[in-house]
């Protein structure tokens, strides 16, 4: 019988076309299209844990070694000023991260109005990123990441 959690299910996937790289406790994936702003990126934990509080201090440990990689090459392979993190696990509960650029220069990206951004998107009220972006900087993403282990 398969666990109802979304996030489990799909760390069972043999073959994950979002999965970017898998570590000791997590996995970096790109966000499932349509991707609001090219560079979101998602963190998973690999075993099944609603709150962070859950997590072992090794998991805590890989979690922050894993967030500062993945933002280092979130703003490297996009030029964003900053990352924001974003961790409500309402929709999947389940413990996993949300990194998304923040472009200055980008309103959509301004604080809260990225959370309306990706609901627009969601509802094909305004324009997702674009697949050959969104797959070209998720696979520099991935390269960074790799290269910093």
């Amino acid at each position: 019988m398969s666990s109802p959690c979304s996030i489990c299910n799909s760390l069972r996937s043999r073959h994950d076309p979002l999965e970017l790289r898998r570590l000791e406790a997590f996995r970096l994936r790109s966000h499932a299209a349509p991707v609001p702003i090219a560079g979101w990126t998602i963190i998973d934990l690999i075993r099944h844990a609603e709150t962070l509080d859950q997590l072992t201090e090794e998991e805590s440990r890989e979690l922050g070694s894993l967030l500062v990689r993945t933002s280092a090459a979130i703003r490297a392979a996009t030029g964003c000023e900053r990352v924001y993190l974003l961790a409500f696990a309402e929709a999947a509960r389940h413990v996993h991260v949300h990194l998304v650029p923040r472009h200055g220069h980008d309103p959509r990206t301004d604080a809260w109005a990225v959370a309306d951004h990706y609901r627009a998107v969601a509802e094909g009220r305004a324009a997702p990123a674009t697949e050959s972006d969104s797959i070209a900087i998720a696979q520099e993403v991935a390269a960074r990441v790799a290269g910093g282990l």
